[in-house]
């Protein structure tokens, strides 16, 4: 029988009914199981209720179920109001846990108590053909990752936070959309709180067009900045604003394409604009399906 971790995973989810199954089944098969798995409908109209009510027999799994969507951030404070555990860990309902995700991330937790907050790397794969993409590169040390919420940019990957309950219950998500965990998370870093990245890819992260980074807007990433400057004192131009919108544009843009011509040359254009970041971060994976 596999061992249960204080740990409460808390998932906000809105129309995602097409891939819960097998997210909640990537975190039955992990190598350890958490505490709570506490999944927050947000008013979702598609079969998202149904696919819950499937797996209502799991001892850890508890339901948040909004009648009408209040927004993704109100559905992960309501995780946080809720959760139990020593640790919370942050997971997207269309995406994987690796199996040994949650020990790896418990594990690093229980060895270093001055962390606070623990991310991983992440693989991107395709949501129809099921191909890897790419595997981040974030950075490790919590010296780098604070100096990269500083210069505006995100330190870790949301989902693949693991962080200490007493420490993600003293903050909530300000009521924005994107960019609340660049605010979040660079509060943290502004008032004294340490983070790490492990260095493996812990977390399967599907690329799909209906996905939020896949309809980015340009407001969200002036909203990024502003949070940056209103956070650290800082004063962003507009041109970096306009410049990292349109790296990110054509990053994903190179996710998503199929045609090998028009996939690099997003890549290329993507580098031109912001070199440092995208030799930092690609670190490409063969197109091979995932099993």
């Amino acid at each position: 029988m596999k061992s249960i971790v204080s740990v409460s995973i808390i998932t906000a989810n809105y129309n995602n009914g097409r891939y819960l199954s097998e997210f909640i089944e990537s975190v039955v098969n992990s190598t350890l199981l958490p505490q709570e798995l506490i999944i927050i409908d947000d008013g979702s109209t598609d079969e998202s209720i149904a696919v819950l009510e499937h797996f209502s027999g799991l001892g850890f799994l508890k339901i948040i179920r909004f009648m009408h969507n209040h927004g993704f951030t109100d559905a992960l404070n309501a995780g946080l109001d809720n959760a139990s555990g020593k640790y919370i860990m942050r997971a997207d309902p269309d995406d994987i846990l690796a199996p040994e995700r949650i020990e790896r991330q418990y594990q690093f937790m229980e060895e270093h108590p001055d962390i606070d907050v623990v991310g991983c790397n992440v693989i991107y794969f395709k949501d129809q053909s099921r191909k890897k993409i790419n595997i981040s590169n974030f950075p490790l040390s919590h010296s780098k990752i604070a100096d990269t919420f500083k210069s505006g940019l995100h330190g870790l990957q949301h989902p693949t936070a693991f962080i200490r309950g007493d420490v993600y219950r003293n903050f909530r998500y300000q009521k924005v959309f994107p960019g609340e965990d660049y605010e979040l998370f660079s509060r943290m870093v502004k008032n004294g709180h340490t983070f790490a990245n492990l260095p493996d890819a812990l977390y399967l992260m599907r690329i799909h067009p209906d996905s939020s980074t896949s309809n980015l807007k340009i407001e969200a990433i002036h909203q990024t900045f502003k949070f940056r400057d209103q956070i650290f004192g800082t004063h962003t131009a507009h041109w970096r604003i306009y410049f990292y919108y349109q790296y990110i544009r054509h990053y994903r843009s190179y996710q998503l394409s199929e045609i090998f011509i028009i996939k690099y040359l997003h890549l290329l254009l993507s580098g031109i604009l912001f070199p440092k970041k995208i030799w930092r971060k690609l670190k490409v994976v063969n197109d091979v399906k995932l099993k």
